[in-house]
């Protein structure tokens, strides 16, 4: 990794990490994973640095929960793939020689596959809870199995924050966020109209914003117990 790289991911750890202590679970551990969508749409992003750019701040955020940090990678455009973890050894160049070295980027969209495989790669227990960052550009074609993946995932230790990108109004994202029928509210909304230009303080302000609330109601239902080095004790002032 090139020093230049390997600093600037140094400090987007820093802002991920006062992040947190704004939001009060500063020093708590949890699992980062992202979920990306490689839908036809998304082709522009892939191949102008815009999803290698994400991937970098992601693991900034994941360094800041774990000194071993890394990032469990997932895809999805008409069904689900699981790619090698990233790590500050594997992030330069991950998007060129990883995802578009091997797949392309010119799926359909559901989002039912990757929630799936959230299921079944993070049943309890976990060493740590879960914080999953969805990044789509759309809607999807498969509305009733997304939600119905989403309620089994509430009684999980597994919180997915969905990103939408772009200027879509993504009602259904709107809908999962208010969703019916879970144990526990699982699933945050954010829409970024052009995430390259959001700053970094701005962009992990955004994706800690409801993760706190969520850890409080997991520890309460037993779903976190055993970990308590990686819940915070009070509800966040920001949630």
């Amino acid at each position: 990794m090139s020093i230049d790289l390997r600093k600037r991911i140094v400090d987007l750890s820093k802002k991920a990490a006062f992040a947190a202590n704004k939001h009060g679970i500063e020093g708590h551990r949890a699992q980062v994973a992202l979920v990306l969508d490689i839908s036809a749409s998304m082709n522009a992003l892939y191949k102008s640095g815009v999803v290698q750019r994400v991937i970098e701040r992601i693991l900034g955020l994941a360094i800041s929960f774990d000194d071993d940090g890394q990032i469990d990678l997932l895809l999805f455009g008409t069904n689900a793939y699981s790619l090698p973890p990233v790590t500050l050894d594997e992030i330069e160049g991950y998007v060129e020689r990883v995802i578009l070295a091997q797949y392309k980027i010119r799926e359909a969209t559901n989002y039912a596959p990757p929630l799936r495989l959230l299921l079944n790669k993070y049943p309890a227990p976990q060493p740590a809870p879960v914080l999953v960052i969805f990044l789509t550009d759309g809607g999807n074609a498969d509305r009733r199995e997304s939600a119905e993946a989403i309620r089994e995932l509430s009684s999980q230790p597994v919180f997915v924050q969905f990103v939408g990108i772009g200027k879509d109004d993504f009602p259904f994202l709107h809908k999962l966020d208010e969703l019916p029928g879970r144990v526990i509210d699982n699933a945050g909304f954010i829409a970024v109209n052009d995430i390259d230009a959001i700053k970094d303080a701005e962009l992990y302000d955004r994706l800690l914003n409801e993760f706190p609330q969520w850890l409080i109601q997991a520890r309460e239902k037993g779903f976190l117990t055993g970990w308590p080095e990686c819940i915070p004790s009070t509800p966040s002032a920001h949630g």
